[in-house]
């Protein structure tokens, strides 16, 4: 095998320029503007809800248990997963009150 310093093949750089303008507003001239804002959203075109990425230590029965539920909700609504773990916490957070008592009673024996 030799260490040949090649130039990247012919069109890369097209490639490359057609990914970036994806992300691009073909209306900026900067490059730097996100593709949709608020302001211009059609109804065809939804919200798009800031997302976080969390991190919890559980048990590893409810974390399977869980992973099953949104994959079965998923793949039986068609929704994306994001929804349906959202939907999922707020159905726990309506019964946040029934949750507090499991957490506070004393276990029944």
């Amino acid at each position: 095998m030799s260490n040949k310093k090649l130039p990247p093949p012919p069109g890369a750089g097209q490639i490359s320029d057609t990914l970036r303008q994806r992300l691009r507003d073909s209306r900026s001239t900067s490059g730097d503007t996100p593709r949709t804002s608020a302001t211009d959203r059609t109804p065809s075109t939804p919200a798009v809800a800031k997302m976080d990425r969390r991190s919890w230590y559980m048990p590893v029965e409810s974390a399977a248990a869980l992973a099953q539920l949104v994959d079965d909700l998923h793949y039986t609504t068609r929704r994306p997963k994001h929804e349906v773990l959202a939907a999922i916490i707020d159905g726990a957070l309506a019964r946040r009150a029934e949750t507090q008592k499991k957490l506070t009673d004393p276990p029944q024996r």
